[in-house]
């Protein structure tokens, strides 16, 4: 009965001796390894083992140096644990029953110090796995965290360098992805206004460069307009002294001609520079095209076949003729620039049209009416779709650095727009470009040069003439002269000023130029004024930003010229000062 029991704790590894002994200590079966040498036990130690375990009922063990011995009592019955007993007893181990016997199993010391050592052995390197793998996962979560960190550090160093940064890719949907996609917003805003940055430093530029030509414009304008008035003034005076109808005369009268041409390019320079105010007035537009054509044709490169179909007598539009040559000129340099690698056709044509209800559909900025329909068309490069949309903006070019300002059709669309016209685009890369630009005729006469045939005024008051350039002194005294008034000319303003202070009623008239070194025409005159309120003042002018016609009247000044001075232009003018 007790083999099968002995049998299965013999079987343990460790064990060397399995033993039971009935409540008297007599042997009852013993199963012993058989290279187990048997020892000799003391009869006096065993019965007092027994007496411990029949008192207190639990098991001990005894210790050698190679081996443990463990003691238990034989119970009739198992213990058990009472709910009670979990909670409010200090050994909660409850026997019932009695000690029926006593079981000694003796284990190997070796054997378990190596079970031992092989147990901590794989504990260790348990561990050692457990470290690795913990590590590896924390490497790949720290690594799964700090990489995205250190691109968005990385973004923002090359942000702060270069000034721009490549998208960082967002790769997860948490808050570093979300921080990520921030950044993405952030650094397209910035470059944004980066870009935003750069288009107005460029306007800046462009305006500061503006100016400067507009200063300098100013200066040509001044200086130009000297030389035309000594080139106007020699020529009238010229003319006085040829018979009329000898060829003589026609050449002088082409020299006027071109004279005439010059003033009016002279104004052309100041308009495109300067924001300056035309006065608009009715002018046959196919007059100021064909003009603006002619100017036009000897620029053209030889490669540009040129054709122009403008209908002569064509009806009356309300402009400043300064601005449809800018138009024309605009349109027709764009066209010459896309056709400047492989030539082409270059055509102009004004017509008149009618717009009806139907056509205004199809171009709502345009009401029904009379039309000037002037149409540019080249064979040129073409645009595609995305460029016709923004060619009206200003500042936007396609051309390269340098060759152009990106102002030029932007111009054209604001002058457009200021006469109540329309101008549209057709174009296809390859084919070419067609531009249309609407003007709205109006049912007055076109103003027209008048042509004089009848002498000029003329008068024998005293008039002082002053102006800086001894030649245009010399021609305006010869002139007035021959007028029939008593003139004394000066190149100073400093000596006008002293000979009017020293016989101030001795001059009936003051004729002086604005632009004059140590004192200006403005000053002069109002210094003469303030010695002699009465004494009327005309104030002769190329070009000057301190003066204007509004300013000059709100002086005093009784008239403002132009230069260069025309002979019949400024005998009306006087006359009309000294009968007012």
């Amino acid at each position: 009965m007790l083999s099968d029991p002995v049998e299965g704790v013999f079987q343990n590894e460790g064990v060397l001796e399995v033993s039971v002994f009935n409540l008297t200590g007599e042997l009852l079966k013993s199963q012993k390894r058989s290279d187990v040498r048997a020892t000799k036990e003391d009869e006096g130690v065993r019965n007092r083992i027994f007496e411990k375990l029949r008192e207190t009922a639990s098991p001990f063990y005894l210790e050698d140096k190679t081996r443990w011995e463990f003691w238990s009592p034989v119970m009739s019955a198992s213990p058990y644990l009472s709910e009670e007993s979990l909670f409010f007893e200090e050994a909660p181990v409850q026997r019932k029953g009695r000690v029926i016997g006593f079981v000694k199993i003796t284990l190997d010391k070796k054997m378990l110090d190596k079970r031992l050592h092989s147990l901590l052995f794989k504990s260790i390197l348990m561990a050692i796995i457990f470290f690795v793998l913990g590590s590896a996962a924390i490497y790949l979560l720290v690594k799964g965290i700090t990489k995205p960190l250190n691109r968005l550090t990385e973004g923002v160093k090359s942000l702060g360098k270069k000034g721009s940064v490549e998208k960082i890719p967002v790769e997860t949907e948490d808050e570093i992805g979300k921080l990520a996609e921030a950044f993405n917003k952030m650094a397209e805003s910035l470059e944004r206004r980066e870009a935003e940055k750069e288009q107005l430093e460029r306007q800046l530029r462009h305006a500061q460069k503006m100016e400067a030509i507009g200063t300098l414009a100013g200066g040509i304008a001044h200086d130009f307009n000297n030389i035309l008035g000594a080139i106007v003034g020699y020529t009238e005076l010229a003319m006085l002294d040829v018979p009329a109808g000898t060829t003589l005369q026609r050449d002088l009268e082409g020299v006027m001609k071109a004279t005439n041409r010059a003033k009016d390019l002279v104004q052309q320079i100041l308009t495109f520079s300067r924001d300056t105010k035309q006065e608009r007035k009715p002018v046959q537009l196919s007059l100021i095209v064909k003009e603006a054509l002619k100017m036009l044709r000897s620029s053209l490169p030889t490669t540009i076949e040129f054709h122009q179909n403008i209908k002569t007598g064509s009806a009356t539009v309300l402009c400043d003729p300064t601005q449809i040559y800018q138009v024309v000129m605009n349109l027709c340099a764009n066209a010459a620039y896309a056709m400047k690698d492989k030539g082409g056709e270059l055509t102009v044509s004004l017509i008149d049209v009618d717009i009806d209800s139907e056509a205004v559909m199809q171009n709502p900025e345009l009401t029904p009416g009379q039309y000037q329909r002037l149409t540019v068309s080249d064979t040129g490069s073409g645009m595609d779709r995305a460029t016709m949309e923004r060619i009206f903006d200003p500042f936007f070019t396609t051309k390269a650095p340098g060759e152009g300002s990106g102002m030029g059709l932007a111009v054209v669309h604001g002058i457009v727009k200021s006469l109540n016209g329309a101008i549209t685009v057709d174009s296809e890369p390859g084919k070419g470009t067609t531009f249309q630009v609407f003007f709205p005729t109006i049912q007055s006469e076109a103003a027209s040069e008048p042509e004089h045939f009848a002498p000029p005024p003329v008068g024998n008051e005293r008039v002082l003439f002053v102006d800086d350039e001894a030649a245009l002194a010399a021609v305006g005294q010869e002139m007035l002269e021959s007028l029939g008034y008593d003139v004394v000319a000066r190149t100073s303003s400093i000596e006008a000023l002293k000979t009017f202070q020293m016989q101030p009623d001795r001059f009936d008239l003051v004729i002086t130029d604005m632009t004059m070194s140590n004192m200006t025409g403005a000053d002069l005159a109002r210094e003469i004024m303030r010695i002699r309120p009465d004494v009327p003042v005309i104030l002769c002018t190329g070009f000057s930003e301190a003066i204007s016609e509004e300013k000059a009247k709100a002086m005093g000044i009784r008239a403002f010229v132009m230069k260069p001075v025309v002979r019949r232009e400024i005998a009306e003018v006087i006359r009309r000062v000294l009968d007012a």
